[in-house]
């Protein structure tokens, strides 16, 4: 197993953010290869663990760098960049450090021995059933949005506690519910994911027949998994927040494309060159000015909020700015995609296009959940100092 080989090497932040500089150019140029393949295709993904992005979030005991949430987020903008589904990729896949630190040591050890080892899965608790038995549970479900699952070392998921077929009420007259982790190839993956956008994520729906789950692989998410822990793994805003910088790096990379485009066009009567023109212009300053608005909130309130957590607990209000700058990401990348699609016009239609793929992924990403409206309104409400009821803000 290639990452085995890669354990005892040392990479550190900077070494990793280098790695996705220099390999954002050939990934950039599978982007249609990627789509049309579902997911990311296995030389690749040997690739990106020898570059070490799947070790970005182990400790240093465990041999990773232990890089800090904006380490990350610059990294997987630079994948991002070169193209989203790989960014959304290593986002998920480098979950695997976290998981690392909060699971039991010897399920951890036994998951995860390695640092280059991969996660994929998703919080919901709700489509599982995890019936007690001796030892732990067995687990039992269908589970959709398996970002990397094709690719995936381990797998997240979840169910509701059942005992003797029932379930378990907890607190507050809820059923009790845990997080449950296995080796990916314990799980059947069913090919459901031809979608919009974000094709080459392979978030095919994975399912649990009847699976043992031991009791040190079930993980109840509450507020004491992050207390007394160094800061990377002492709150969970760590864990959501890595994802706005595939969005960034969507846009950032329409930007890109489209400017190409115009510096090869002419139009207007008579025929001039496209960067002459000044609606032109002023849609691409207009797309360049949310763009750098949204990117500067985004590492302006993650260093803030990392500079809060090393010292201690962060402040609600400051947990919230990192949450809206978050939402506030995914719907830059969408606005910015729209208005430079139907700036290049007719041409983008095409597939192939990359503005026509662009704009499709950015589509995509905006339907995750905590973009909606209900989720939004919990961010609002920690402007005014009231705590998120999630444990993972």
């Amino acid at each position: 197993m290639q990452s085995a080989a890669l354990a005892g090497r040392s990479l550190g932040a900077q070494d990793i953010l280098a790695n996705g500089h220099a390999m954002a150019p050939a990934i950039a140029a599978r982007s249609a290869e990627i789509e049309d393949l579902r997911r990311l295709p296995a030389d690749l993904v040997d690739q990106l663990r020898g570059g070490g992005f799947f070790r970005m979030g182990r400790s240093r005991s465990k041999g990773g760098p232990q890089m800090t949430l904006p380490q990350h987020l610059e990294v997987i903008e630079v994948l991002a960049r070169a193209d989203p589904s790989v960014g959304w990729c290593v986002k998920i896949g480098t979950d695997s450090g976290l998981i690392a630190e909060f699971l039991p040591p010897e399920a951890s050890a036994r998951l995860l021995p390695h640092p280059d080892m991969i996660t994929a899965g998703q919080f919901t608790a709700g489509r599982g059933t995890l019936e007690k038995v001796e030892g732990g549970y067995r687990l039992s479900g269908r589970f959709p949005f398996g970002s990397g699952i094709t690719h995936a070392d381990v797998v997240m998921t979840g169910g509701i506690v059942h005992e003797d077929g029932k379930p378990v009420i907890g607190a507050f007259g809820m059923p009790e519910s845990r997080l449950a982790f296995c080796r990916a190839d314990e799980l059947v993956i069913e090919d459901t994911w031809h979608t919009h956008g974000l094709r080459g994520s392979g978030s095919n729906h994975y399912r649990a027949d009847d699976v043992f789950i031991p009791e040190d692989q079930a993980m109840l998410i509450e507020p004491a998994i992050f207390e007394g822990r160094e800061p990377l793994y002492s709150s969970g805003c760590n864990w959501v927040t890595t994802m706005a910088a595939v969005p960034i790096g969507t846009a950032r990379r329409a930007l890109d494309e489209a400017k190409a485009i115009i510096a090869q066009g002419k139009g207007g009567i008579p025929p001039q060159p496209l960067g002459k023109l000044q609606h032109v212009r002023e849609a691409i300053g207009d797309c360049e000015t949310l763009y750098g608005a949204a990117r500067a909130f985004l590492y302006t309130s993650a260093n803030e909020f990392w500079s809060e957590l090393e010292q201690g607990t962060p402040e609600v209000e400051t947990k919230g700015r990192l949450a809206l700058a978050n939402v506030n990401s995914f719907r830059m990348a969408v606005e910015v995609t729209r208005r430079l699609f139907d700036l290049i016009g007719a041409h983008a239609v095409f597939e192939g296009n990359p503005l026509e793929r662009l704009a499709r992924d950015a589509l995509t990403l905006n339907q995750h959940m905590i973009i909606n409206r209900a989720a939004f309104a919990n961010y609002g409400a920690m402007m005014f100092g009231e705590e998120h009821p999630s444990p993972l803000y």
